[in-house]
């Protein structure tokens, strides 16, 4: 089991990485090209392109992922792909044109860039949302090797077209302009490559029970759309667009937790939970996929955390410099989040979604009113900090439900073991900003990077030792 949830995490790490990588890769480009105001905007561009695409998938791509494989040959599967990727064809055009016809006819705000980059925001949405029903397909079908080729394309291409547009004097257009044709191209092999999965029409008898499970989903991707982009919203509100700028830079190299480690885990586990539940010691395989996964996360957060000075003066102009300390509370809430996913077992199991709407407003409002009362005194810091209260809230409330409609016995100890692991990587990493002062800036980053790999190699051996116990425990009852 784990030979399988590392060499497929890791594959999808890639693919994962490759989906959002040029959003990163771009970053460094983007902040000495354009002015702190340009990439506010840009920042709150990006967001606003994630509503849209959760707002023209509906939940569908969920959907096609828990019925697919439940239905009885291989073409009532492909009229459901079908019939889900056509749905989303045409609801994505019905929302590009009314909201180009909002953008043309009301009056825009001025901002750089408008009103042309809200149309290539829509534009964008539409096609990326058509774009992941293919990813989707593939990655029902574990076809993963596709699934990385066809976003590692992309990636190459959105790169390529936003330079060579941003150099072209397009600006903030250009780089909006890059990431629509990438994937534009890209949908020509996503669709030779999953035509003979997808029949031409839409059988509303199989489209039916996918909607029915998919768009109550949706009340929950708002309020987790709430939860990851209020704070931004609300900073340009109370602040101005180059303070979003600053703290959205700091909230992409904090993201790399999330496109490295969140993503790829969700990517996989998203189908493995299912297969899991099939089997006979699901409820310890489960406890050890949620050590699995938190152990990564926190060593991967104490390794950008111990990177963290060497990016902002590698990557960031000087302006950007003030969102380096709030880089670790980013994480920590990166880190709360990534765990509700392998605890939201007895929700996914037990076809309870109904409860993610209420856990997901619950913690979206307190995340807005933290927004609202914290910003104004504290700016950068009010936000990440309430980010992070409002995470708690969310992991908190799905684990809870799930463990009463699934019972999952995890070890306290060795959670606890890993959480320790990470507050003395931290504490150390701290203690390295003024007990190594006088040292050269290469010597600091290795030996940081050095303190961080031997500390959770403590860890990891310790939790190694403990499952290589458990292991020798279970075979001597069964043999016995």
């Amino acid at each position: 089991m784990w030979h399988n949830v590392f060499k497929t995490n890791l594959i999808y790490a890639v693919g994962s990485a490759a989906n959002s990588a040029a959003l990163f890769l771009l970053v460094p480009y983007l902040v000495n090209v354009l002015t702190p105001e340009e990439y506010g905007v840009l920042a709150l561009l990006e967001i606003a392109i994630q509503f849209l695409n959760m707002l023209t998938l509906a939940g569908l791509e969920v959907g096609l992922m828990r019925k697919y494989w439940f239905l009885a040959d291989g073409e009532e599967r492909t009229r459901l792909a079908g019939s889900v990727l056509f749905t989303v064809t045409l609801w994505g055009g019905v929302l590009f044109a009314i909201g180009t016809a909002l953008v043309l006819i009301s009056g825009i705000p001025s901002f750089p860039g408008a009103p042309r980059a809200l149309v290539w925001a829509l534009g964008i949405s539409w096609v990326e949302a058509v774009f992941s029903i293919f990813l989707t397909l593939f990655r029902i079908r574990e076809q993963a090797i596709r699934y990385v080729v066809l976003s590692a394309g992309r990636m190459v291409l959105f790169m390529g077209l936003a330079i060579g547009f941003v150099q072209s004097g397009y600006g903030l257009s250009g780089a909006l302009l890059g990431r629509l044709s990438g994937t534009l191209v890209m949908l020509v092999p996503a669709i030779i490559l999953g035509f003979r999965y997808i029949s031409p029409h839409i059988d509303r008898k199989l489209l039916i029970p996918v909607i029915n499970y998919g768009l109550p989903l949706f009340p929950t991707n708002l309020a987790s759309y709430i939860l990851f982009g209020s704070d931004r919203y609300v900073l340009q509100y109370f602040t101005t667009l180059e303070t979003v700028a600053v703290y959205t830079f700091a909230y992409k190299l904090a993201a790399v937790l999330d496109v490295l480690i969140n993503r790829p885990f969700a990517i996989d586990w998203a189908p493995r939970r299912f297969k899991i539940a099939t089997q006979r010691d699901a409820p310890s395989q489960y406890a050890r996929i949620l050590l699995f996964y938190l152990w990564a996360a926190v060593a991967f957060s104490l390794l950008i955390i111990a990177l963290t000075p060497a990016f902002y003066g590698w990557l960031a102009p000087q302006e950007y410099l003030p969102g380096m300390k709030v880089v670790p509370v980013i994480l920590l809430a990166y880190l709360i989040y990534g765990l509700s996913y392998s605890l939201n077992i007895g929700i996914m199991l037990k076809d309870r979604t109904r409860y993610l709407p209420i856990i997901g407003w619950i913690a979206a409002a307190v995340c807005l009113g933290l927004n609202f009362w914290w910003i104004p005194t504290l700016g950068m810091w009010g936000a990440a900090w309430a980010t992070v209260v409002a995470y708690i809230i969310w992991t908190g409330g799905i684990a809870w439900v799930s463990l009463r409609l699934y019972p999952v016995k995890y070890s306290l100890w060795q959670v606890g073991t890993t959480f320790v692991a990470g507050i003395v990587g931290y504490v150390g990493l701290r203690l390295s900003d003024q007990v190594m002062l006088h040292m050269d800036y290469i010597t600091l980053i290795i030996l940081r990077s050095f303190w961080v790999v031997g500390v959770m190699t403590v860890d990891g051996l310790l939790l190694w030792r403990r499952f290589k116990e458990r292991a020798i425990d279970t075979s001597v009852v069964k043999v016995s």
